[in-house]
């Protein structure tokens, strides 16, 4: 099923410009949708393993001083 899409000048040529070969928009918008949720997912991570990395030096510094005393 087909929809249509009003998108301004600016936005017509930067998807215009995406297309390779015999792409259509629905490709490149597609493409676009796919790269986005993936960036979302490595943020995500990249959250998760700061957060990760915080707790270890917490646990650390807890360690190190416990053996201080």
């Amino acid at each position: 099923m087909s929809k249509m899409l009003k998108v301004n000048d600016q936005v017509y040529s930067q998807l215009e410009a995406l297309k390779v070969g015999h792409q259509t928009f629905s490709d490149v918008i597609l493409e676009l949708l796919t790269a986005r949720l993936r960036i979302f997912e490595l943020i995500n991570v990249l959250e998760g393993q700061l957060k990760y990395r915080e707790w270890q030096q917490r646990e650390l510094a807890k360690l190190t001083q416990s053996q201080r005393r």
